[in-house]
């Protein structure tokens, strides 16, 4: 292979190295969107009930704290420790509030 040929398809590999690289994580974190707080959302979430069930809301970050409270008085979830209840919620809030930024396409 000839200089020019390598360097025709190194940016072609990259693109396909950074592409599996997301899918992993997307694979990791189901249907919630990639950003900080959502591999700790996931795991607090998904201990329980499919992370779909989460990325379907559209709540305030009010809301997600009642249902934080809901989820430990009726359903026996743990009390979130912080700082995991803060970056939970400030994911939370961020990309599932009533705007519903991050929907998932069924």
């Amino acid at each position: 292979m000839n200089r020019r040929s390598a360097l025709t398809v190194l940016p072609g590999f990259a693109f396909l190295l950074s592409t599996a690289s997301a899918w992993a994580q997307e694979e990791e974190f189901g249907t919630l969107f990639l950003a900080p707080g959502a591999e700790e959302t996931y795991y607090a979430c998904a201990a329980c009930h499919s992370e779909r069930l989460v990325s379907q809301q559209g709540i305030t970050r009010e809301g997600w704290e009642e249902v934080f409270e809901q989820m430990v008085e009726e359903h026996g979830m743990a009390e979130l420790e912080e700082p995991d209840r803060s970056v939970i919620l400030d994911y939370l809030a961020t990309h599932y509030n009533t705007d519903r930024p991050h929907f998932p396409a069924p």
